[in-house]
């Protein structure tokens, strides 16, 4: 029987499961008729790859063509080999197939074969290289996909102005963190349309300012309100520069291009709270469907059922319905849930921000207690969605940043994770569109973030230890730089209370040429100033400091003018102090308020409307059951 007419799987009976028994190098035989190596099961008669004269047998097929190689060209070399390898061939195949390794070792003359290698010990070695070509495979994959998510990430400055001081640490060498959230309502790019305004280019709809205390044990979600007026101040970005506004502002506004984005808002934010927002994070209208979408929904209940419906000819709706009760919204009708005005209270951003702080709560849980967070393809769908939607400060600007971001929020209690609204009222020259800063409400808030107060009570073991009580006295700053006497300041007061002429005394005493201006200007300003002319920031910083002010008060004039101004806003130091301030600041340079003064306590919870996220109490509408 020649080689072909062997049969095909080996031995009479014997199937592939012979392949067990087989050694790789083995399999590869040559067919004399046509020169070709082939893969055979143990037992067909050919020739073994081993007397092959060909160095590539039990390696490679060698009817692959090669690369410039043709297919005649290899018939016309195998053609050749047939003669010099055919009394070998067919000497082979007269060789029983099924003679054993044994018996053909114990024949005379015959000298003993080699003690075959170890099955077991084959195998091990074939896995452990599948293994480890697996494992780089995956690893390189891995990598790559994380150099991936990484590149989605958009990211800019994290701040239009860095003259703002950092937050202080506390005993043990921990600082707080205040991460400003905004969500844009941007029109542009796929996923943004289809909601009116087309092209708009998106204002800082919403926007909340988080803080982490030090130890972590309680944070505070500020939410601003789109329509609060407001000082923006300078803002650079990419080296162009627009000037701090002379007069109140839309805080929704400071995320206009024209202003540099979303570090201008971040800016802002820093000048009401007197110190630095650590990072920010901005998501478009696309963002918030598709990450409610990879978290599975957002669980809420709802008090009453929503009916939203589009309003042509008056402006707003969504065109939500939702009925009452437990429902998980995402994608489409979470978003609408959030942007949704006329389904709550009386249709305006205030009853607004309400709901969304219940949602976000709801978010929040999710995050902290949803077991599907070590299933890897949700933890998968969140990586795209959030690379994809997110817009970050550059020290944000990697997976690991924000996964690292993610477990110091997860570290506070539900219960210590406080939702409030920045305190406010009608602002007088728009009443019914525009609202400003209530005081002093509002600095006690700014202050107790500033200063790390928690505004929560803890129980047990998890309330957090009491806030560190101010030093009596500020430490003793370094001594003037520049003479008083060469620098004229005219103070100003904003407020309803009679501190502008003390401070004009004070700074007089201690060399200044100082004098105020008699009453207020009728508008309150919710931050104090120290405007001084350019190139004079050194003597700027030391008039600040000798009014008890930080740097963040400080504003370059845009008049030309070569005076100082000092102006009083509601967060000025001592400003409710009947009794003037002692001292000569310009030769002791202590600061111009009673070092005494203790830092405002925070509004009480009621003042706040505060709300925590362990609370799971039905959301209301404002509307009662329909």
């Amino acid at each position: 029987m020649n080689a072909g007419d062997a049969p095909k799987n080996g031995r009479p009976g014997q199937g592939l499961e012979s392949l067990d028994d087989a050694d790789v190098a083995d399999l590869w035989v040559m067919d004399p008729d046509t020169g070709n190596y082939e893969l055979r099961s143990p037992g067909r008669g050919a020739v073994p790859a081993q007397q092959s004269d060909d160095p590539h047998a039990g390696l490679f097929r060698a009817d692959a063509p090669r690369e410039g190689t043709t297919r005649a060209g290899q018939g016309g070399r195998a053609a050749a080999r047939r003669t010099t390898t055919a009394s070998r061939s067919e000497a082979a195949v007269t060789e029983r197939p099924d003679t054993d390794e044994d018996e053909r070792s114990s024949r005379p003359g015959r000298r003993a074969a080699a003690k075959p290698k170890s099955k077991a010990k084959k195998r091990i070695k074939w896995t452990a290289i599948g293994l480890a070509a697996t494992l780089v495979v995956l690893a390189g994959s891995a990598y790559g996909y994380y150099l991936y998510l990484n590149s989605r990430i958009k990211k800019t400055q994290r701040s239009a102005n860095d003259e703002v001081p950092q937050s202080a640490a506390d005993s043990e060498g921990r600082t707080p963190m205040n991460i400003l959230l905004i969500g844009s309502d941007s029109r542009i790019g796929a996923g943004n349309e289809g909601y009116g305004d087309a092209g708009h280019a998106g204002l800082a709809d919403t926007t909340i300012l988080m803080h982490l205390s030090a130890d972590r044990t309680n944070a505070t979600l500020v939410s601003i309100p789109r329509d609060t007026m407001v000082m923006r101040p300078k803002c650079t970005v990419k080296g162009k520069t627009a000037p701090a506004s002379t007069s109140p502002f839309p805080f929704n506004e400071t995320l206009g291009d024209q202003y540099g984005g979303a570090p201008c808002t971040v800016a802002t934010v820093e000048k009401m709270l007197g110190v630095q927002v650590d990072h920010y994070l901005m998501i478009d209208f696309k963002g918030v469907k598709e990450m409610t979408d990879a978290v599975g929904g957002v669980p809420i209940n709802l008090c009453e059922p929503i009916n939203d419906p589009v309003r042509p000819n008056q402006g707003g709706g969504t065109d939500l319905f939702l009925k009452a009760g437990e429902q998980r919204l995402q994608g489409e009708n979470a978003l609408k849930f959030l942007r949704a005005r006329h389904a709550f209270g009386d249709g305006s951003d205030l009853a607004r921000i309400e709901a969304q702080k219940s949602f976000l709560m709801a978010l929040a849980r999710e995050v902290k207690n949803n077991a599907k967070w070590s299933n890897p393809q949700a933890l998968f769908d969140l990586a795209q969605a959030a690379t994809g939607n997110l817009q970050v400060d550059d020290g944000l600007d990697t997976i690991k940043k924000l996964v690292d971001l993610g477990n110091e929020i997860k570290k506070v209690p539900e219960k210590r994770m406080a939702f409030t609204t920045l305190p406010n009222e009608a602002y007088p020259p728009n009443p019914d569109q525009r609202v400003q800063q209530r005081q002093p409400d509002a600095a006690k808030l700014w202050q107790a973030i500033k200063t790390d107060a928690p505004i929560t009570k803890g129980d047990g073991a998890d309330a957090a230890p009491p806030a560190e009580a101010p030093a009596s006295a500020p430490a003793t700053p370094q001594a003037p730089t520049v003479d008083p006497a060469t620098m004229k300041v005219t103070v100003r007061n904003t407020t309803k209370y009679t501190k502008g002429k003390a401070v004009a005394d004070q700074l007089s005493a201690g060399g200044y040429k100082a004098t105020s201006e008699s009453g207020n200007s009728g508008r309150t300003l919710d931050n104090s100033v120290v405007r001084f002319p350019k190139g004079k920031v050194d003597a700027a910083k030391q008039l600040a400091a000798a009014v008890g002010l930080s740097d963040t008060a400080l504003e370059e004039s845009t008049t030309g003018s070569t005076s100082f101004e000092v102006v009083i806003g509601s967060d000025f130091p001592g400003l409710t102090d009947t009794a003037p301030a002692t001292g000569k600041p310009g030769k002791s340079t202590g600061p111009a308020t009673t070092a005494t003064t203790a830092p405002p306590s925070a509004p009480s919870a009621s003042d706040l409307k505060l709300n925590t996220a362990d609370n799971t109490s039905c959301i209301s509408t404002g509307h009662g059951k329909k």
